[in-house]
């Protein structure tokens, strides 16, 4: 386990991890690595193979809890097992959404696809934050900072990705979304206009780009602010990805990305405003 594996050199994640304490960096490296192992076996071809992992891991979790961890990633989580302010066994939450990937599950309001970015990305953001409280407690507002910020990182994708996914057979947008805007789902993931879909998706960049920019303010403490600064560098990195995924078609193979210096000096900029 390395951060060439959750935290690529140059990825969004590794400027997160590039701007915590590095008393903390292995741990966020394991969480982000454990994240990279989940996400890897989502996208394997053979759904039995995809479940025999996901069916591992989730016994090397319950060892995890137990103290008997055998994966270096597990290893490597093993201080997250002395705090009394979350609960290690919640990474079992990211093989749930793990299942619903795999069964490409839809999703009928905003509601339930909160509870699925919770799953997916919130309970694990949770757990960084509670890494970079250090030897303190974290707070109940910073807990709340990390669902909302997993939540917010994961549309954020899957509004980059909405192509990739549609064409994997995933649909993320709530059902009620889709309906409000006039279009029917089976439309929307084989032949809808290229407008109705440009619209469609610029009202889910909005809805985003809106929770992502209000993070900071559920940190009202300057301490706190500080204390969770390599998530607000993330949250300013995915901001800035929104922006990116405006300028590409919907229903072409282009990946939006950030630029190299745009991803360090976004990076750069916000870590400084909170530090």
């Amino acid at each position: 386990m390395t951060s060439e594996h959750g935290a690529p050199p140059g990825s969004l994640r590794y400027f997160a991890v590039l701007f915590a304490p590095p008393a903390v960096r292995s741990v966020l490296d394991a969480l982000y690595g454990f994240d990279a192992e989940v996400r890897a076996t989502t996208d394997a071809t053979a759904h039995e193979t995809a479940h025999a992992r996901l069916q591992w891991w989730r016994g090397e979790i319950d060892r995890l809890v137990a103290g008997r961890p055998t994966h270096p990633i597990a290893v490597a989580l093993a201080p997250l097992r002395e705090r009394r302010d979350v609960d290690v066994g919640s990474l079992h939450e990211s093989l749930v959404a793990a299942d619903l990937d795999l069964a490409r599950l839809t999703y009928t309001s905003w509601v339930e696809l909160e509870a699925y970015c919770y799953r997916a990305s919130g309970a694990l953001q949770t757990l960084v934050a509670a890494t970079l409280a250090g030897d303190r407690a974290v707070s109940g507002a910073e807990l709340d900072f990390a669902r909302r910020l997993g939540s917010a990182q994961r549309q954020a994708e899957m509004v980059r990705d909405f192509g990739h996914d549609i064409r994997r057979g995933r649909l993320y947008l709530p059902l009620e979304a889709i309906e409000a805007a006039g279009l029917d789902p089976v439309e929307l993931q084989q032949s809808a206009p290229r407008e109705a879909v440009q619209g469609i998706l610029s009202a889910w960049r909005a809805r985003v780009a809106h929770s992502l920019a209000s993070l900071p303010g559920l940190l009202p403490e300057k301490g706190h602010r500080a204390a969770q600064r390599p998530g607000l560098v993330l949250a300013a990195l995915h901001e800035r990805l929104l922006i990116e995924t405006a300028q590409v078609e919907p229903d072409t193979a282009i990946r939006a990305e950030i630029g190299p210096l745009a991803r360090v000096w976004t990076a750069w900029r916000t870590a400084v405003r909170y530090a």
